[in-house]
């Protein structure tokens, strides 16, 4: 059957114009062409590259070495079966080049505790050989880091090279330039325009100046050539001073490990007027010479910003954003995975808007924008992905055992880019815990509140608490991390591993927590009803909104409205994938409907006084359970609603988050 199909795909293709482009970036297996699915069009890029006298190894669809009718027939069976798409885990990213007359590489795997040892392994087997392919290698390093097919919240990209001297043989390994400078301007004409997953290019280089450079200008223009700025050229008089640059590098990159989310307010206007936000210093007087903002078109019919350019960042937002939310006049527009060129933070009080004035021919202030209006920029930490270039000609000599020791050590550094504060990977699976500052709150409400049917009585009196500081779940418990620790998955709800766990009882998050603790020597645990209450608010940065975020349900939470009354026939109806909503002030998602999270405490009725770190009544027969769940209704997913259920009950509305 499939030779048949063969036949039919090969007669197609012949009258289809050869997809492009053609190498194997994306993340959904089969998906050559890396259009976002898998069809005929990938096929023609296989046979192409079959057909081709030296075959594009990314074609190897199938991973066996080569390119051949197996790959077609690999192909044909994810067209008919559907693609998959591989979610790989945020971390740390890289690939290794040891260059001379040819290139020996390292492919680009995830660096962790267990990669390393392939890594450094790899290098301590490099050997010196004749000839120094610099210009090629790098080269085909940025090609490499094109075709990654990496996660999509990559963050930083960057290329390290190391090198002894001057290029040598690069113009034989390609036809496209006629002299060096010309190869060299080339590539610095990729690092300054080419986008690797929307990022920037950052590139350093590190060249040993001593006697065997006889050319120091030509040097000196290749480590300019092969660096993203001046100050990333760096020249080293020894192997121990490249070490110490080595490690410079390493923190600099650890360091860059956030992307920012911004989210605008400001009063929707007339279609094609020219809109800025700018995030320096800036007045009437200087705004045209801003060095960092987001400037676009807005369309009233779409109440969208179109036609955006980015100025002093970059952002994975794309060129044309459309409205989160739409409030009477004001529109809300949210931009993820931003990052200054500056490599600095945005500071909300400096964010001002502006308006293009054909009259004026001049930018206006908006006099109905206020930053105060304006959530606090979130930070999320996500991935890098860095290549090593690694001289490898016989000129090091006796330098060159002290370069791969120098190299290993700069692997080992960067193994630190995935000790970030607050993330964990157990068994492969990474969850994010969001640190919370210490404070004192009113938990609970006032009578009033209850007085007017909007509360129950069982959240009286409202009383003073006050925290330490903890650290809680960004989002529930997933199904892929409960399968992580336990080898089980008890969810009602499958289809996606990143919903929230269901049918755990409290009994079972306490066998779940000690497994826990086991892989990762932390103490991990349910957090108290104070502190769950606490964090819903937003913590000392609570804005006082009835759910956790938002005054509008619909906007921070999955429950009775948009999850149970669209009916079982419904792919909406139940639980959701984590964190799809809009967080709270501390960035924290779906503490409001979704699943009831389970706290520590056993259910009791509050008390007036004042308590400091509370963990409820000693003794009882139901846990507390808070937050909503995905048929609960508006009312039921408010911050301060409290529930119970025995501490061994199970349902497919019942989840829970960790607490630290």
């Amino acid at each position: 059957m499939r030779l048949t199909t063969l036949l039919s795909l090969i007669l197609l293709s012949t009258a289809m114009a050869l997809a492009g482009p053609r190498n194997y970036s994306s993340n959904i297996e089969g998906d050559v062409n890396a259009d976002g699915d898998v069809n005929i069009a990938d096929i023609n890029v296989v046979i192409d590259a079959i057909l081709s006298s030296s075959p594009d190894i990314s074609a190897d669809v199938n991973g066996d070495g080569d390119v051949n009718i197996a790959d077609i027939n690999y192909l044909i069976d994810i067209v008919l079966t559907g693609p998959k798409v591989h979610r790989l885990d945020p971390g740390m990213y890289m690939g290794v080049i040891g260059f001379n007359q040819t290139l020996n590489t390292k492919p680009i795997a995830c660096l962790d505790s267990t990669s390393m040892l392939d890594f450094t392994s790899f290098v301590s087997s490099l050997r010196s050989q004749a000839g120094r392919l610099l210009y090629y290698s790098f080269d085909t390093a940025l090609d490499q880091l094109n075709t990654a097919g990496l996660p999509d919240h990559l963050q930083n990209v960057a290329i390290v090279t190391f090198t002894e001297g001057l290029d040598q043989g690069s113009l034989m390994m390609t036809d496209k330039y006629d002299t060096e400078a010309e190869y060299a301007a080339a590539l610095k004409n990729r690092i300054t325009n080419e986008r690797v997953y929307g990022r920037s290019l950052k590139a350093y280089s590190v060249g040993l100046l001593n006697e065997n450079v006889k050319d120091a200008n030509q040097f000196r223009s290749n480590l300019y050539a092969l660096s993203s700025d001046s100050t990333k050229a760096m020249e080293v008089n020894s192997v121990a001073e490249a070490n110490t640059r080595f490690q410079e590098i390493a923190d600099d990159l650890v360091s860059r490990n956030m992307s920012e989310k911004l989210t605008l307010i400001f009063p929707g206007v007339g279609t094609g007027t020219r809109i800025r936000f700018t995030f320096d210093e800036v007045d009437d007087a200087t705004v045209d010479d801003s060095q960092v903002y987001i400037e676009g078109t807005f369309s009233l019919k779409t109440r969208s910003l179109t036609n955006i350019t980015y100025h002093g960042m970059t952002c994975t937002a794309g060129d044309s954003v459309a409205a989160s939310s739409v409030d009477g006049m004001f529109v809300t527009l949210v931009f993820d995975g931003i990052q200054l060129d500056s490599e600095e933070r945005i500071e909300k009080k400096d964010i001002k808007e502006w308006y293009w004035v054909e009259d004026l021919n001049a930018w206006e202030a908006s006099t109905e924008f206020s930053a105060d209006r304006l959530p606090d920029v979130e930070s999320t930490y996500s991935s890098a992905l860095v290549m090593l270039l690694l001289d490898c000609s016989s000129v090091m000599d006796e330098n060159f055992d002290e370069l791969k020791v120098a190299a290993n050590s700069f692997i080992e550094r960067m193994l630190n880019y995935n000790t970030i504060p607050g993330m964990f990977t157990v068994n492969g699976v990474s969850f994010q815990m969001v640190a919370v500052e210490g404070g004192t709150f009113t938990m609970g409400v006032d009578s009033t509140a209850v007085e007017a049917g909007i509360a129950n009585i069982d959240e009286l009196p409202a009383h003073e608490v006050t925290l330490s500081p903890f650290s809680i779940g960004q989002t529930e418990v997933t199904q892929e991390l409960w399968q992580a620790v336990m080898g089980t998955n008890p969810s009602s709800f499958s289809g996606d591993l990143n919903r929230p766990v269901e049918q755990v009882s409290w009994d079972d998050c306490q066998e779940f927590i000690t497994r826990l603790n086991a892989i990762t020597g932390k103490n991990f645990r349910l957090p108290t009803e104070a502190e769950w209450e606490y964090a819903a608010r937003g913590g000392n940065k609570s804005r006082g909104t009835l759910y956790a975020g938002s005054d509008e349900i619909a906007d921070v939470a999955w429950y009775y409205g948009n999850s149970y009354a669209v009916g079982s026939d419904n792919e909406d109806y139940g639980t959701h994938v984590v964190g799809t909503k809009h967080s709270n002030e501390l960035g924290i998602y779906d503490m409001c409907g979704n699943v009831f999270e389970w706290c520590s405490d056993w259910y009791g009725a509050y008390g007036e006084d004042a308590q400091v770190d509370p963990v409820g009544p000693e003794t009882g027969m139901r846990r507390v359970t808070r937050g909503g769940s995905w048929f609960s209704t508006s009312r039921e997913s408010r911050t301060t609603f409290r529930n119970y259920e025995a501490p061994g009950s199970r349902s497919y509305s019942l989840g829970f988050r960790l607490a630290l």
